[in-house]
């Protein structure tokens, strides 16, 4: 057989790449980004759905980065300190005037306003914490909590996935036992039983409840990027890898890992609002931050109490369970995105 007529092995900075793509001359964009990255970002871009998502979380990005310009910290060396008017039980509603020293005005306030003192912009809750002020520094612990949270559950389950689908055999055996061990446990209980031991020895704040939602949440990242390299370790760009002399980490670190990525990814990505739902349903048990910390959880659990009466006390559930949906329905929405643009049925639908 002549040269020519065998097969070559694709290179492995082509793997995973369309054959039109291979072909086709790249532009700019696509030169920086990768040609699968590019593809990836026009479908998030032209999608209805991640466009609504992306716009709701970019809203809540921006939010957590002016909180100090939108309500000054009441206590400069601890923000998220939510600032209280009294001690009174009965919730204040929305637009009763501060009984006592309020927070430092915004510059903005009286433009808009036009007034030189504060009022509770969105009313009390029970033991007349300020629900704005809450909202506000809240969206940075809800992006600060989801994000790290997420990107290291995400990087322990990659990590032990991808060695035991790439290693197989015993070191497989191993890890996917240790794995299962831990999927066993309910999610929810054993990261609140985790936390509250954690609790008395680290102090209260948002360490217990992050440490314990990583521990347990890691999981379905390993075994489903476990399942994708077992497909992919095989093909011949890996062999072309092997052939000119990659080592084990290069191959796996380098091609494998991010060509069987993508599925896990999506998953990460919806998964960000349920860590948020997570973190604020341990904060409304009582579990991790200290009382007055600004979060959305800890927020509503001053509405238990008041639960038989929310039709004249709405605001101090509704405010912070809009602020909960629409921050989960931004990451979803995303998510379902992504899924869509990632499915290798529907790629056609794509413009490229």
């Amino acid at each position: 057989m002549s040269a020519a007529n065998q097969s070559t092995p694709v290179p492995p900075e082509n793997a995973g790449v369309e054959p039109d793509i291979q072909l086709r001359k790249l532009n700019r964009m696509e030169r920086v980004l990768g040609p699968e990255f590019y593809r990836i970002f026009r479908g998030v871009i032209t999608n209805p759905l991640s466009i609504i998502g992306t716009s709701l979380i970019l809203f809540f990005v921006l939010v957590a980065i002016f909180a100090a310009q939108i309500v000054p910290p009441a206590t400069p060396t601890n923000p998220y300190s939510i600032p209280r008017d009294g001690f009174g039980t009965t919730p204040l509603p929305p637009g009763t005037a501060w009984l006592r020293q309020a927070p430092p005005l915004p510059f903005w306030w009286k433009a808009i306003t036009g007034k030189d003192k504060w009022f509770h912009v969105l009313g009390t809750t029970s033991g007349q914490w300020d629900i704005f002020y809450g909202l506000v520094w809240g969206t940075r612990t809800a992006i600060i909590v989801g994000v790290l949270i997420e990107g290291l559950t995400l990087m322990i389950g990659i990590i032990i996935g991808a060695v035991a689908s790439f290693y197989g055999g015993w070191v497989d055996e191993i890890l996917m036992r240790f794995t299962e061990i831990f999927m066993a446990f309910p999610f929810i209980m054993a990261a609140l039983t985790l936390s509250a031991i954690l609790t008395p020895i680290i102090g209260r704040g948002i360490w217990p409840p992050t440490i314990a939602l990583v521990v347990f949440g890691w999981m379905s990242y390993a075994r489903l990027i476990r399942g994708d390299i077992l497909s992919i370790r095989e093909r011949d760009f890996v062999t072309a890898a092997r052939v000119v002399g990659a080592n084990d980490s290069r191959i796996l670190f380098s091609h494998i890992i991010p060509n069987a990525i993508y599925p896990t990814l999506v998953l990460a990505s919806m998964d960000i609002g349920t860590i948020v739902i997570s973190f604020a349903a341990l904060s409304f048990l009582g579990i991790g931050t200290e009382v007055g910390y600004a979060d959305w959880g800890q927020l509503i659990s001053f509405a238990r109490n008041w639960i038989p009466t929310l039709s004249q006390y709405w605001w101090i559930v509704i405010y912070p369970g809009i602020a909960l949906i629409l921050f989960v329905l931004g990451w979803n929405l995303v998510g379902d995105a992504l899924r869509d643009i990632m499915d290798p049925k529907l790629r056609g639908q794509i413009r490229r």
